[in-house]
């Protein structure tokens, strides 16, 4: 079952799922996915223009490092959480006009599960609300990259959304250390691959956002990479208004920080199990409408972050 969803995420390395506007290169995530030909997604510049858009219900998120890190490349999980909150500062920290996003971020972790889970493993096509517990997770694949659909990619992110609202549910993160030398120190040229220009790129797509127009050769988001440098961490003036208009300063929303149906740092653990994990981020408790269970689909956004080798065409 979770096969299943991870052929999907290779499979959509070319074809995103995407929206935008006419106006701006940026482009945000919606329930329309363009590798289904039956739901006849409209596009405009690469960027899928219905379905629903995605979004996070809550002003706070939280990630977890997989609690082996990357031994591949000497990278501890407390070193993962660091790159991580770095990664998303520029996301929180964006010029909005009035302020800044929405959006607080915290941290539970380090978790033992490694593996991109459908919290209901039972039904493949649902995402039941009280399944299982889990963690937006944040792991490294040292041994092989398991998509060979994708194998430009430096990372992949699956998304997990309610394919009759948007909602996002569930977010986790790969990145491919099997191919990439990825390291958190330069020098960062054609052998050494910037881990925080990955990840920011990532946590854009953690946040909704998908691959900016194909104009657009500058922003954190575009589909294509040389892998050199660092220049995906900082947000282009397209990334800025992309995340803006997902989390506008004055959005009202709950202050879930933990996970739907909780936090567990194992991988299928049920949700009336107590989890005896800590927690590193403050947690306030609001009660969730149940009136959607059953509607969650696993079908999930994946996108990936590609790297345009010489001589070859771009790869999305």
């Amino acid at each position: 079952m979770r096969r299943a969803a991870r052929t999907a995420a290779a499979l959509s390395f070319v074809a995103l799922v995407a929206t935008g506007t006419d106006a701006l290169a940026y482009c945000r995530s919606r329930t329309c996915n363009p590798n289904d030909l039956s739901q006849h997604c409209d596009m405009v510049d690469n960027c899928v223009t219905s379905g629903y858009l995605l979004y996070w219900n809550t002003s706070c998120m939280s990630f977890d490092a997989q609690q082996d890190g990357s031994p591949r490349r000497s990278i501890t999980a407390d070193q993962v959480t660091d790159v991580v909150t770095r990664s998303f500062a520029p996301w929180l920290g964006a010029n909005c006009g009035s302020g800044q996003p929405a959006i607080t971020v915290g941290t539970y972790g380090p978790v033992e599960c490694d593996e991109v889970e459908n919290p209901d493993p039972n039904n493949p096509h649902e995402y039941n609300r009280n399944a299982e517990k889990g963690a937006n997770v944040v792991m490294f694949r040292d041994d092989v990259w398991p998509y060979p659909g994708s194998i430009d990619a430096y990372g992949l992110t699956t998304v997990t959304f309610n394919t009759g609202t948007g909602e996002i549910v569930d977010a986790d993160i790969e990145v491919n250390s099997a191919d990439f030398n990825v390291t958190l120190d330069g020098p960062f040229d054609a052998t050494h691959t910037d881990l925080q220009s990955i990840l920011t790129h990532e946590v854009g797509h953690f946040l909704g956002m998908a691959h900016a127009a194909t104009a657009d050769d500058t922003a954190t988001m575009r589909a294509n990479w040389d892998g050199l440098g660092t220049d995906l961490r900082t947000l282009s003036p397209d990334d800025e208004a992309g995340i803006c208009n997902a989390f506008p300063p004055d959005r009202s929303a709950p202050n879930q920080c933990e996970p739907l149906n909780g936090f567990a740092s194992g991988c299928h653990v049920a949700a009336d199990k107590i989890d005896s994990g800590g927690c590193s981020v403050a947690v306030a408790r609001v009660r969730r409408d149940s009136a959607a269970n059953g509607l969650f689909a696993a079908l999930g956004l994946f996108v990936a972050l590609a790297r345009r080798r010489r001589g070859r065409a771009p790869r999305g």
